[in-house]
Parts: structure tokens; C-alpha cells; sequence
């Protein structure tokens, strides 16, 4: 007999029904109404031991493993139930969020505490829990496969979130602690890359049939809006990866045709990426001025490798974008602006200059010579590769944002646009072949390549002593070698 039939009377009647029946446990403990794609999980849970869910964006997945935490935690005796995503963010703000959600209006809650690492039985704190375990993305293989190492129990559930972004050690103990009378596992995400664990276990030949998959497309789910379907659609093309990996839920294509500048994963591994910004270090503004219309003009605030979230505007004139301009950059107590001064960013380049003293303004003509003629046909190539290369090594930390819309923002704009050889030198896709795919222009994005001058352009090292404070340095000290990388 569980602790949870002895305190509860509202649930002891129900327990071995709801064993049977996840389905059964969300609508009548947690009050849930769920989708059809959260019965699929909650019958495939039910009858499989390992199962893995590929999906779009939207679409209730956490919500769905939320419940199916819930019911272990409820309805079977002493479980343990270790839960993992790639970053901390992903688990306190959005899975444990989840689990508090539904927890808090079931007829059980009077019987568990939560807090930001532990959900667990008030009769039974050390033996009757689910734990949060962020992974160290940047540790040893050695230590990224201690995440999970350790728990064994008859009722114990593995539950990783954003499967995509955790690295393949962490699965290890994972295989070889299936071994209790009552142990399971669930994947859930959005597949970011075509390779890892979580792919293999949906497409590798060996590894798939050993698992229950799913595919939930977020056209299919009754939660979606078809008008943010629409959006993405508009936005970034119905062929592109990030309609493929947020809408679709599939992987995305990298073959020789489909050569993404920044991979999809790649600029995602960046989202509330840990590291450490020197507090002394500059902040600079990258400026991307758009034309009247549907586009924005952005301005996002750059410390070292440390983005914040940026502000957007839409329709309003030269005079009144660098006023915006002016204003965010004593708000932030800024060192430097950088931009792009093609077309109608002149005429706001120009405005700044007068306001300014010397040094202070940089207008960037991305069309200039790359620094590195052998390998760029443009700056604006180079600036692109050098972003692609923090990416890579998950250099950046960009913000994620409230309901991590900013950091998705940020990603999708990062991932959009392809390149190609040409005459054995890099050329990243134009603002106007991206409009014959029907995506628009990538304004984000862009912004960020204005933060990026500053470092391609660093040619110094920063001295330790005096330290540079933003606002004065010595005559020799070049002030853009801050951001070197």
C-alpha cells in the first residue's frame, strides 16, 4: 500500500486505476483536458518502457510529461525520478514550472512540497521524489555521464527534456539501469540536429525499434493557432530548417544543397549558456535600420560574448530612431554603437555622428572588403563566419527571454540563411535571395553581426592592469580588443 492511500482518501479508491491509465490520471487527479497527442504519450507510456517524443513547438509536451511525473509520483510506492535538459533554464522555467502547474491544482497537492530541484512525498522526503539535474554540456564525458548515475529503484522514471542538446554520456547509465520491475523512460524535444542520441532513437536502423516513438506536427495540435503557423510560414519559408525543427518537428536537412550558415543546434546550445563577462567590459550597441513597412529596425545591447535582449521598432523615422538609439545607449550605460549604414541606415549613421564624439559611432558598410580577401567575398561574409564560429564552440550566451521567446527569435534568424563557394570563397545568401524564398529578412540577426565588427576588428590584447572601465584607457590600448575571442 502506497503512503499516498493512507493520507488521501479522494485518491486511495482511484490509485489502481490509474496505474492502468495516465489518461485516466490527468483528467480526474489533475483536472487536465489533455489533446489527442497527449493521450498517444499517455497510452504509449502506459504499454512501453522507453518512448520518445519528436515534436514541433506548442504542441504540450511538457505539459504531457508533467503529467506522466506526476502520476509515477502519485501512484506507485518509493519512485525516483531523475530529470534532465541541456540547460538549467529549460528546467526550472519551463519543465519544473510545468510540473508545479499541474501539481498545484490536483486533489494530491496537499501531500508533496516543490521546490526549484525537488518534488517530493512530505511522509517520505529521502525515498519519494523527482529531482533536476542540469547537465554540464562543457564536463567530461566522465562527468556528463554521473547526471543520471546512482538511482535505482522498482519505480523509477528517466525523463529528458530538449533530448537534442544533451550530450550522448548522459544516456549511458540510462541503458543500463532499465533493470527494476517498473523502470521507464521518456525523451521529449524538438530535433534540433540529425545526429545524437535523440535522432538515433527515432532513425537509426539498431537503436529505433527498441523504442516507442512519436511525432507530434504542431498543424496537428488542437493548441496551435494556425495563424502562428502562418507566421513561421511567412517569416521563414515553409522549406527552411526552422519551419522543418519548431512547426514540423522534424529534423533539419543539412545536405550538399541545404548549407546553413549556423546550424539550428548550434545557435540553440547558446540559449542561457553559463560564462562569465568581466564586469569592467564595455557593452556595445548593434544597430540593423529597416525600411517603412513590415520589417523592424533592431538594437541589441553586446557585452564580450554576453547578448541581451533587444528592443524593436517599426515605422518611425531617422529623427526618432536615433533618439531611440540615444536613449538606449545611456540606459545602458553603452561604449560604442555599431551601424549598418547601407541605404536608409545612413541617414540615422549620419545623426548619431552629430551627437557623438569621435569613436563612438562606427557606421559599417557590409558590403566592403573582407578583412581575410582569401576566404570572403564581403565583410558581411566574414562578419556571418565569424558569428558561426562562436556558435560553434558555444562561445555566445544569448538571452532566452520571457516564455523563451527571445532567445527562439534570436535562434531562428541565426539559422535562416544559407551559404555557398563561390570561386573558392564564402558567400552568405543576400537579404535578397532570402525574399525569392519568401523569408524575411533577418533583422536580429543582422544586429548581431554589428556587435560582431567590434571583435573581427579587435587587434590587441586587453591589459590587465589598469582595467579598461568602459569610458577611458590608455593611448596605446585599442578599444575594440575587448571583445576578442
Amino acid at each position: 500500500m502506497s503512503l499516498i492511500s493512507e493520507v488521501n482518501f479522494k485518491a486511495k479508491n482511484k490509485l489502481s486505476e490509474w496505474r492502468k491509465s495516465t489518461h485516466q490520471f490527468a483528467v480526474e487527479c489533475c483536472k487536465m483536458k489533455p489533446t489527442d497527442q497527449q493521450i498517444e504519450l499517455f497510452e504509449a507510456i502506459d504499454n512501453n518502457n522507453m518512448v520518445s517524443v519528436r515534436s514541433g513547438h506548442g504542441t504540450g509536451k511538457d505539459a504531457g510529461a508533467s503529467i506522466v511525473i506526476l502520476k509515477f509520483l502519485v501512484c506507485y510506492p518509493y519512485p525516483k525520478i531523475p530529470c534532465t535538459g541541456p540547460t538549467g533554464h529549460q528546467l526550472r522555467d519551463v519543465l519544473w514550472a510545468e510540473i508545479h502547474k499541474w501539481l498545484r491544482q490536483s486533489i494530491v497537492r496537499d501531500e508533496f512540497v516543490w521546490n526549484n530541484e525537488r518534488i517530493y512525498l512530505k511522509a517520505a522526503k529521502e525515498e519519494w521524489f523527482a529531482v533536476a539535474r542540469s547537465v554540464n554540456v562543457r564536463g567530461s564525458a566522465e562527468d556528463q555521464a554521473e547526471t543520471f548515475a546512482g538511482f535505482h529503484a522498482d519505480h523509477l522514471l528517466y525523463v529528458v527534456d530538449e533530448s537534442s542538446g544533451v550530450p550522448a554520456p548522459v544516456f549511458g547509465p540510462i541503458e543500463g539501469g532499465m533493470t527494476g520491475i517498473n523502470n521507464k523512460v521518456l525523451l521529449i524535444g524538438n530535433m534540433t540536429k540529425r545526429s545524437g542520441y535523440f535522432f538515433d532513437t527515432h532513425f537509426d536502423s539498431v537503436v529505433s525499434p527498441m523504442w516507442k516513438t512519436l511525432h507530434w506536427d504542431s498543424r496537428k495540435s488542437s493548441l496551435v493557432e494556425d495563424k502562428w503557423v502562418q507566421f513561421y510560414i511567412k517569416k521563414y519559408g515553409e522549406k527552411s530548417n526552422v519551419f522543418r525543427i519548431r512547426v514540423m518537428g522534424e529534423p533539419p536537412l543539412e545536405d550538399e544543397n541545404y548549407m546553413s550558415v549556423i546550424p539550428f543546434a548550434w545557435a540553440e546550445e547558446c540559449i542561457d549558456n553559463e560564462i562569465l563577462v568581466a564586469e569592467d567590459e564595455p557593452k556595445y550597441l548593434g544597430v540593423d535600420v529597416a525600411r517603412y513597412g513590415d520589417d523592424q529596425s533592431i538594437v541589441i545591447p553586446r557585452r564580450g560574448l554576453q547578448v541581451y535582449p533587444f528592443h524593436e521598432f517599426q515605422n518611425i523615422n531617422t529623427i526618432e530612431l536615433g533618439g531611440w538609439i540615444n536613449h538606449i545607449f545611456n540606459e545602458e550605460d553603452a561604449s560604442g554603437i555599431g551601424i549598418d549604414e547601407i541605404g536608409v541606415g545612413a541617414g540615422v549613421t549620419d545623426w548619431l555622428y552629430k551627437k557623438h564624439d569621435q569613436g563612438i559611432v562606427h557606421g559599417i558598410n557590409v558590403s566592403n572588403t573582407a578583412n581575410d580577401k582569401e576566404r570572403f567575398h564581403r565583410l558581411r561574409d566574414e562578419l556571418w563566419w565569424s558569428v558561426r564560429e562562436k556558435c560553434m564552440k558555444r562561445l555566445f550566451n544569448f538571452p532566452s527571454g520571457e516564455g523563451g521567446e527571445v532567445g527562439k527569435r534570436i535562434v531562428n534568424e541565426l539559422s535562416t540563411p544559407r551559404y555557398e563557394l563561390v570561386e573558392k570563397k564564402i558567400k552568405v545568401e543576400s537579404k535578397k535571395k532570402m525574399r525569392l524564398r519568401n523569408i524575411a529578412s533577418p533583422n536580429v540577426a543582422e544586429a548581431i553581426l554589428m556587435t560582431e565588427f567590434f571583435a573581427l576588428n579587435a587587434t590587441t590584447t586587453w591589459p590587465k592592469n589598469p582595467p579598461f572601465n568602459g569610458r577611458s584607457q590608455p593611448e596605446n590600448l585599442n578599444p575594440l580588443a575587448w571583445m576578442t575571442a
